[in-house]
């Protein structure tokens, strides 16, 4: 039994004529922010919820959803849920550094996601969705580890 592929990782999955076998990005190569403005990306679960979090910040321009580190080119919904792409759902942010701090991303991101419990994004859980940490496209050089978060779960 591969427990891998229980978890919903696709681990016995092998690429098609449609799929590559290495992670590719889902954009295109010439896709840059506008001037002021940089790009974040996250992955906490289901991208609904999450993205409805980041349209509530005050500088963050636009939200887009999509799917992150997969192997195959324009999966639809069907095929991430599947668990045989590898995919994660992501929540790519459009934000101006002037009036929205990576810092403030980082912590709507966390209060969003709790990493220490599989399939799990606050109250919703579920197991068909894939968890990524943090996977940025920004311009400054400030680490997604270095903010200080608090916070602690709990065993019922």
């Amino acid at each position: 039994m591969n427990i891998l592929k229980n978890l919903g990782f696709g681990a016995n999955n092998k690429p098609t004529a449609s799929m590559d076998n290495c992670a590719i990005a889902q954009g295109p190569e010439d896709d840059v922010p506008p001037p002021g403005q940089q790009f974040a990306q996250f992955g906490a679960g289901c991208f609904w919820g999450v993205e409805l979090a980041f349209q509530r910040v005050s500088g963050i321009t636009k939200t887009e959803v999509g799917y992150s580190q997969g192997f195959m080119h324009n999966p639809s919904y069907e095929d991430v849920c599947s668990g045989t792409t590898n995919h994660s759902e992501v929540v790519r942010v459009q934000y101006d550094p002037n009036e929205c701090s990576y810092d403030t991303l980082l912590h709507v991101f966390w209060a969003r996601h709790d990493p220490t419990t599989l399939n799990r994004q606050l109250i919703e859980i579920y197991t068909d969705k894939l968890r990524i940490t943090i996977s940025v496209k920004l311009t400054s050089a400030k680490p997604a580890n270095q903010p200080t978060i608090n916070f602690s779960t709990t065993n019922s």
